[in-house]
C-alpha cells in the first residue's frame, strides 16, 4: 500500500510517497526533527556513492552532489565516528552535511571552504 506525505525542511516543501512492504513490521514512531530525516538520507546517499564507485578507494569520502563546500568540520588526525559530521556542502541554497560511514582518523582532506565540488569528487580520506 502506497501513502503520500507532505514533508517541510527549513521552509522547502517536498511530496514523499512511502510504499509499505509485505512482511515488514511497522516503524515505531520516533519524534525527532526533520533534519535528522534530511541526515539519515544523506548517510545512505554517501555510502552508497561511495560503494557505487567505478573505482572506489577504502577509506574515501565522496560528495554525494555538486556544490559549495560551506564547511569542513575536522582536521587532518582527528579521530571521528560512524555518523560524526565531516563537511557541509551547500546545493541550491541547502546545506547538506556529509557524514563519515565507519569510523576511522582523517588522513587526508581534499577540499577547503568556499571549493566547488562534483558529484562523486573525493572530499577526504579516512584511515
Amino acid at each position: 500500500m502506497e501513502r503520500s506525505f507532505r514533508i517541510t525542511v527549513d521552509g522547502q516543501v517536498f511530496m514523499v510517497t512511502v510504499e509499505e512492504l509485505d512482511g515488514a513490521q511497522p516503524a515505531q514512531p520516533v519524534h525527532q526533527p526533520a533534519t535528522a530525516f534530511v541526515q539519515a538520507a544523506s548517510t545512505a546517499v554517501s555510502a552508497a556513492t561511495v560503494q557505487a564507485s567505478a573505482t572506489p578507494v577504502q577509506g574515501s569520502v565522496v560528495s554525494h552532489l555538486g556544490g559549495t563546500v560551506d564547511e569542513v568540520s575536522v582536521t587532518v588526525g582527528q579521530s571521528v565516528a560512524a555518523g560524526d559530521r565531516l563537511a557541509t556542502i551547500e546545493a541550491m541554497k541547502m546545506k547538506n552535511a556529509i557524514f563519515a560511514t565507519s569510523a576511522g582518523t582523517v588522513k587526508s582532506i581534499e577540499v577547503a571552504a568556499g571549493d566547488t565540488v562534483s558529484a562523486g569528487q573525493v572530499l577526504m580520506r579516512l584511515g
